[in-house]
C-alpha cells in the first residue's frame, strides 16, 4: 500500500496559534513525521507533502497525491476556536464523499478519542476541505485537538501525546487497509 500524509499548514502559514503561543505546523509536522516512520515500518511507501517547516499550497499537495496514484490521503492538523475559548476542546475527523473515505475517517477518529480521555468525540463528519474534496483516492482529515482548548492543548504541547496520537493515525489507517484490502 502507499499512502500521502499531509501534515497541514508550513512555513509562513503556521495555521492555529494556541495557549501559550503553541503552533500548529509544529505540533502537525510532529504527528506526521512520526506517522510516516511507523507505517513505513509496516511496510507501507509514504509520500509526505512536507518533511520541514515551508509553505506548500492546497494544489501542489492535492495534485502529488493524484499523481502518485497513492491509495489513500490523510492531512494531520489541530483545530481553534472561535475567539479562542478555553473551554472548547475535542477531536474529529473529516471526509469529503463515499463509504471509504467514511470508513478511513471513522477509523482514525475511533482511535485517536481512544488515547484522549476526556476530550470531546467530535465525530466524522462530511465537509468540503480542499485537499479531501479533490484528491482521487480515499480520504480523510484529522483534527487532533484544539490548541486553544484547555485540556486539548496542554496534551498536544506534550510530545509523549503527540506520540500516543501518532500511533492512533497510524492504527486507524492500517485497521482500515486490513478490512478493505485483506492483505
Amino acid at each position: 500500500y502507499s499512502i500521502v500524509i499531509d501534515p497541514g499548514h508550513g512555513g509562513s502559514d503556521v495555521g492555529a496559534v494556541g495557549i501559550g503561543g503553541i503552533r500548529e505546523t509544529k505540533v502537525v509536522l510532529d504527528i506526521a513525521l512520526q506517522v510516516a516512520e511507523i507505517l513505513k515500518k509496516k511496510g507501507l511507501k509514504v509520500i509526505l507533502t512536507r518533511g520541514s517547516e515551508i509553505d506548500v499550497d492546497l494544489y501542489p499537495r492535492v495534485s502529488l497525491a493524484n499523481r502518485s496514484k497513492v491509495d489513500l490521503f490523510v492531512s494531520i492538523h489541530a483545530n481553534a476556536s472561535r475567539n479562542k475559548r478555553r473551554n472548547v476542546n475535542g477531536i474529529e475527523t473529516f471526509f469529503y464523499s463515499g463509504a471509504k473515505g467514511f470508513k478511513l475517517a471513522s477509523y482514525i477518529q475511533d482511535q485517536v478519542i481512544k488515547v484522549s480521555p476526556g476530550s470531546p468525540d467530535r465525530g466524522v463528519r462530511k465537509s468540503r476541505f480542499y485537499v479531501i474534496r479533490w484528491t482521487h483516492m480515499p480520504a480523510a482529515l484529522v483534527e487532533t485537538g484544539f490548541l486553544t482548548g484547555r485540556m486539548d492543548s496542554s496534551r498536544l504541547a506534550q510530545a509523549a501525546h503527540r506520540y500516543k496520537v501518532s500511533v492512533a493515525i497510524s492504527r486507524g489507517i492500517l485497521l482500515y487497509l486490513k478490512e478493505e484490502g485483506g492483505r
